[in-house]
């Protein structure tokens, strides 16, 4: 979620108003923004770049992958219905709880699904330990994530889901340096934390998290997000437009470089199969 650690514990060493005038008085115009007015296509194009160490980002795509390429900001009712999706949670014994809230509560503000790591630093570790991927790693403890509301949701590595702030609140989490510095358009944003950890790159002098582990994110992980995907998007009647973290902030200050190492091509084929699942349930 953060760029550096040390940076993580200075921001919270600061009071709101001070770190606000700091980073919004900071930003700069000229950085290569994307063009939030553009259609969702192309929007899409450019917040999802890939990003990578130390928040240098990739170009923008020129393709988007299916079914991502047709669906961005269309309608969902071709394709999933509300009812479809319920009939799909209850054969999953999926709770909509775990994914922003009821489904009887339809949304009118999100346009923007933003995808984040928590960058977790593992300290001086020089390797992953072994059991990131289970319960039986602390991190992966959704209990303790939603105590902390500066994301809607938390989806950890076993792929599961907790929900800190529904979709429909009128108080989001800002989520971002852009939020933070535009309050008004905070509710367009919805903001999902992947659980991901980080340890030093020792061929830097200074002090980073900017290694993540490749993949980045599990299969469990990039599932569980997609159906989050599908269900804003529904609740919302469009399809929403993606976005990687970094990319919103281009222009401020010291930018987040998350989420590292995320597969979109393996992101979008989940979300295909996951359309085709519900739209078999009879």
């Amino acid at each position: 979620m953060n760029r550096f650690f040390s940076t993580f514990i200075a921001m919270l060493t600061l009071p709101l108003c001070v770190f606000g005038q700091v980073v919004c008085g900071s930003f700069n115009p000229a950085a290569d923004r994307c063009d939030l007015t553009a259609a969702p296509a192309t929007q899409a194009k450019c917040l999802l770049r890939p990003v990578r160490k130390f928040a240098n980002l990739g170009a923008a795509l020129t393709e988007l992958p299916p079914p991502l390429n047709t669906l961005i900001g269309q309608s969902t009712q071709p394709t999933v219905t509300l009812d479809q999706l319920k009939a799909f949670l209850a054969a999953k014994a999926i709770s909509d709880a775990d994914l922003g809230g009821s489904l009887s509560a339809s949304l009118s503000t999100p346009k923007y699904f933003v995808i984040h790591d928590t960058s977790d630093f593992l300290g001086n570790l020089t390797e992953f330990p072994a059991n990131i991927n289970d319960a039986s790693w602390a991190p992966n403890t959704l209990t303790r994530r939603v105590t902390r509301p500066v994301a809607h949701i938390y989806i950890n590595r076993m792929g599961q889901s907790a929900t800190a702030v529904v979709f429909e609140s009128s108080t989001p989490p800002s989520g971002t340096k852009f939020g933070l510095c535009n309050p008004n358009q905070k509710t367009a944003f919805l903001h999902i934390e992947n659980i991901q950890p980080r340890i030093r790159d020792r061929s830097m002098r200074f002090d980073n998290d900017a290694i993540a582990p490749t993949p980045g994110f599990t299969d469990a992980q990039l599932e569980r997000l997609a159906l989050i995907y599908i269900v804003a998007s529904a609740r919302s009647g469009k399809w929403l437009i993606p976005s990687f973290h970094s990319p919103i902030d281009l222009g401020f200050r010291d930018r987040h470089d998350d989420p590292q190492n995320f597969d979109l091509a393996a992101w979008a084929a989940k979300l295909s199969g996951l359309i085709e699942q519900i739209r078999a349930i009879r």
